[in-house]
């Protein structure tokens, strides 16, 4: 194979490397929703004054545990996953910020709430960072996505 022939397959893998990175769902929008409405059991259940503290100790316990099978299933059922320290850049530089955004509107919802002593006001924080979650996947997954694919399209 002349050096021609070898930058052109070069270039083939890269972009269908690239493609598949395009069409691969970072954040299964199921999951993260999932993830969302189980915190969101577990702000409901830990309400303070609402129930005994042993229901509470158990039914935090009971949704940890939904919170570790859920993470297990989808760790065994998520399409392909990168271990390129680079690639891991790319998706923390996207995933990490809009994280955050959703930790911060639960909090900017529930303080107000709990402050006005509005039941289940933490919840309610819990329910649109949930929102927030579902309504926003799809997006960061296709922003993950596309930085991804541009760096296998690059040179490395």
């Amino acid at each position: 194979m002349n050096p021609e022939e070898a930058a052109r397959s070069l270039a083939t893998i890269r972009q269908t490397q690239a493609k598949a990175m395009r069409a691969q769902p970072w954040l299964s929008t199921w999951f993260i929703t999932s993830l969302g409405l189980l915190i969101t059991g577990i702000l409901a259940v830990a309400e303070p004054g609402r129930l005994p503290v042993p229901a509470i100790v158990g039914c935090v316990l009971l949704l940890a545990a939904a919170m570790v099978a859920l993470g297990t299933v989808y760790g065994k059922t998520r399409p392909m996953s990168v271990k390129d320290p680079a690639l891991r850049r790319d998706f923390s530089a996207v995933y990490l910020p809009w994280l955050a955004g959703g930790i911060l509107l639960s909090y900017a919802v529930s303080f107000p709430l709990a402050a006005a002593h509005v039941p289940y006001g933490m919840a309610c924080g819990g329910l649109a960072m949930t929102l927030y979650f579902a309504l926003g996947s799809r997006a960061v997954s296709r922003a993950i996505a596309r930085r991804t694919a541009r760096r296998f399209e690059e040179n490395r």
